[in-house]
C-alpha cells in the first residue's frame, strides 16, 4: 500500500520531541515519524518497522542509511535485511551449497513473515553481492561457486615461458591448469581504431589503426565446477607489427598475431616475429564494467571488474604492445612477488 500527501497525528512527547497538530511537519503514517513529502511519496508500509518500534524507514532512494542521528543495530535494520543476513550465514556457513537451489519468494515469504517484496529484496542484494544467480524461468536461483584463480602477474612473460607448442597450451592455460583448472579460451581479431586509452598506453594517435587480439578466458572443474568466463586478454599492437609472420611446421608463412586460434609459439608471439620486449610498465585499476563486458564475463549487476594492462616497451623504448586484461572481481587474484632490496 502506497502513502502520499500530508498526514498528521496528535502530538507527541518524548526522547524525540513533540509535534504540535498546527505544525506544517508531514509524518510518516506508518513508522509515525516527522519525514517530508519525497518520503511519503516512496514508503511502503511493509518496508518500514511498526510503530512501536518507530526506528527506521526505508525509501526507495536510500534503502540502506538509518534515520538522522539514531544508530541502526540489529533491533532496527530493515526487515530485507534480517532475511539477507540469515541466508548470507546459511551461504558461508555451507547449509546452502554451492549450486542448490534457493528457496522460492513465497517459500521464503512464509518462513521469514514478511511480504514478498522484502524477500526481493533481499535476494536482489545476495545476487549483487555474487552469492546467488539472477535465476531462469523454473530453474530459479542457485547458489553461485566461490573461487579464486591466480594470475600471477610477476612471472607472466618473463624469463622462460611454461607454453607447450605441440598441445598448443599457451602460458596461461599453463598457469591455470598447474592450479587444477580445465582452461578454455575463444580467440577473435578485429582491426579497429585506437581508443583514447589504448592511444595514451602505446603513444600512438586516438584513431590510429591497431590489431586486435582478444582471447575469452575460461574454467572449468568437473563435476562442481561448470565452464564459466574468468578474463578476457586483449592484446593491442600497431598494424605494421601484427602483419610480421613467421615459417609454420608446415613450412607455410603466416601472421600468428592475425589468426583466430590458439597460436602457440616458442617464447611467445612477438619474441618468434622479432619484436623482443624489454621492459614492462603495468597498470592496475578497479572499473565498472562495459555492457559488452557484462554480457561476456557473465557478470551480476553492480559487480565491478579489474583491469591489468601491460605495455610492452622494446629496445628502442618504441610501446609495441599493450595487454590489457579485464577479470571478475570474485574469480581472479592478481599477485606479485617481487624481490627485496637487501637493507
Amino acid at each position: 500500500m502506497w502513502f502520499s500527501g500530508p498526514v498528521r497525528r496528535p502530538p507527541r512527547t518524548g526522547s524525540l520531541g513533540s509535534v504540535p497538530m498546527g505544525s506544517d511537519h508531514q509524518l510518516c503514517p506508518v513508522c509515525n515519524d516527522r519525514d517530508d513529502s519525497k518520503h511519503l511519496e516512496s514508503v511502503r508500509q511493509d518496508l518500514c518497522h511498526n510503530k512501536g518500534e518507530l526506528m527506521y524507514c526505508q525509501t526507495e532512494q536510500n534503502r540502506d542509511r538509518p534515520r538522522q542521528g539514531r544508530r541502526m543495530t540489529g533491533a532496527n535494520r530493515p526487515r530485507w535485511r534480517h532475511v539477507y543476513d540469515d541466508l548470507r550465514t546459511q551461504i558461508e556457513r555451507g547449509d546452502l551449497a554451492p549450486g542448490q537451489r534457493v528457496p522460492a519468494e513465497l517459500e521464503l515469504a512464509e518462513r521469514y513473515g514478511f511480504s514478498r517484496p522484502t524477500i526481493r529484496t533481499a535476494l536482489g542484494h545476495l545476487q549483487q553481492d555474487a552469492l546467488i544467480t539472477a535465476g531462469a524461468g523454473s530453474l530459479g536461483r542457485t547458489v553461485r561457486s566461490r573461487f579464486s584463480i591466480f594470475f600471477n602477474a610477476s612471472d607472466f612473460e618473463r624469463g622462460a615461458y611454461t607454453d607447450d607448442p605441440a598441445k598448443a597450451v599457451d602460458q596461461w592455460k599453463a598457469d591455470v591448469e598447474q592450479q587444477g583448472w580445465i582452461p578454455r579460451q575463444v580467440v577473435t581479431v578485429t582491426w579497429m581504431a585506437a581508443p583514447s586509452d589504448i592511444a595514451e598506453m602505446l603513444d600512438v594517435a586516438e584513431g590510429t589503426m591497431l590489431a586486435r587480439r582478444r582471447r575469452l578466458r575460461m574454467v572449468s572443474k568437473p563435476p562442481q565446477n561448470a565452464e564459466m568466463p574468468v578474463m578476457l586478454a586483449d592484446t593491442w599492437t600497431p598494424e605494421d607489427i601484427a602483419v610480421r609472420t613467421v615459417i609454420g611446421d608446415d613450412g607455410q608463412e603466416f601472421a600468428p598475431f592475425l589468426v583466430e586460434r590458439d597460436v602457440v609459439v616458442a617464447g611467445g608471439i612477438f619474441r618468434a616475429i622479432g619484436c623482443e620486449q624489454r621492459e614492462f610498465e603495468d597498470r592496475i585499476v578497479p572499473r565498472m564494467p562495459t555492457p559488452d563486458e557484462v554480457d561476456l564475463l557473465d557478470l551480476q549487476p553492480g559487480s565491478p571488474v579489474g583491469q591489468h594492462a601491460r605495455i610492452g616497451i622494446d629496445h628502442s623504448g618504441r610501446r609495441v604492445r599493450v595487454l590489457v586484461s579485464t577479470w571478475v572481481g570474485e574469480r581472479q587474484v592478481l599477485r606479485y612477488r617481487l624481490p627485496a632490496n637487501p637493507s
